[in-house]
């Protein structure tokens, strides 16, 4: 094992130490295992069901990113496996390697240059960023006062950022060529110059309005029907008194805020400092927001990791080796 994948493990687990300590210094844990006992088991159901949807969702928006690698449509089916086995890459493996894993076996299942399966993904994140700014933004006018003004504002400037890379990398083929202008500004930074070659080459689907449209459309729904979850999580525990649809999206929001710590894959620790904390603020006794934030986090990572290791399993791929290959990749 690499000093550098050792000192980032110690680091990832340390801070995630910390934060399951920052998680659990105020909770008594009878109350706690009391507050799990009581959760009404139907609640499940659905959110079983709206985690499958999210997949779905994701498939789908990958398939309209791809279409001009193909001559043909990828097969949703595969989009979809692939789709879980990163999130479940991510959720087992240091380094968050799933989303290189993903690309790299696209470009080998779907015949399909890697550069512009990479790309693609990361054009996927940059959706995500804007989706989830907007329907943030959307739930605190429907919602006065969920969120601090300077919050609203910053969320405001983050998408106005977000949306004007998307629209620069979309238009910006002809600028990356020999001669254009962003070539010639970037031609001292090749390494920088490759990059946003890379991010233009993903981003140029966009160009076309009804495909930009759909992607857009997809990003939307992908987050409301994440918001979704962390609504009917609330009906579980008998918290919907105070969680309505706009104060899931900020749950959902703040729970997102986890990806940029660096933390143990699956961000376990983080996610539930960071849930439990908002749950908190809104009323909630500290061992039921625990529960709440242990119990929402827990059937994500379980059926995405389980369904992506099943499918890596049944394609007769290891783990381990293609760990290794999207760090060397990384």
């Amino acid at each position: 094992m690499s000093r550098k994948k050792v000192l980032s493990g110690a680091v990832a687990f340390t801070i995630t130490g910390i934060f399951m300590w920052l998680a659990l210094r105020k909770v008594e844990f009878a109350a706690l295992a009391e507050a799990l006992r009581a959760a009404r088991l139907v609640w499940l159901l659905p959110m079983v069901g709206i985690v499958y949807l999210d997949l779905l969702v994701r498939a789908v928006r990958w398939r309209v990113l791809l279409s001009r690698t193909r001559p043909e449509p990828a097969p949703v089916w595969d989009l979809y496996k692939l789709e879980a086995i990163g999130l479940a890459v991510n959720n087992v493996l240091l380094l968050r390697l799933g989303e290189l894993a993903r690309a790299g076996l696209a470009a080998r299942r779907l015949g399909i240059p890697g550069a512009a399966a990479l790309a693609s993904v990361a054009i996927e994140r940059a959706l995500d960023v804007a989706a989830l700014l907007t329907i943030f933004v959307l739930a605190t006018r429907l919602a006065p006062g969920i969120a601090p003004a300077q919050v609203v504002q910053g969320a405001l400037l983050l998408l106005a950022g977000a949306i004007t890379a998307l629209i620069v990398l979309a238009l910006a083929e002809g600028s990356l060529a020999p001669g254009g202008l962003i070539e010639r500004a970037l031609r001292p930074w090749p390494k920088v110059h490759r990059l946003v070659e890379q991010l233009a080459l993903g981003a140029a689907v966009l160009r076309s309005p009804s495909a930009a449209a759909y992607a857009v459309a997809l990003s939307l729904l992908l987050w409301t029907v994440d918001a979704a979850l962390y609504w009917t999580a609330a009906y579980a525990l008998d918290l919907g008194g105070i969680m309505d649809y706009p104060r899931a999206v900020l749950t959902l929001s703040w729970a997102g805020a986890v990806s940029a710590i660096p933390a143990a894959p699956g961000a376990i620790g983080t996610f539930e400092a960071f849930v439990a904390s908002i749950l908190r603020t809104f009323g909630a006794a500290p061992e039921v927001a625990l529960a709440y934030a242990l119990m929402t986090h827990m059937i994500m990572y379980l059926l995405v990791t389980v369904t992506g290791l099943a499918f890596l399993w049944r394609d007769g791929v290891s783990l381990a080796k293609l760990g290794e290959d999207a760090e060397r990749g990384a």
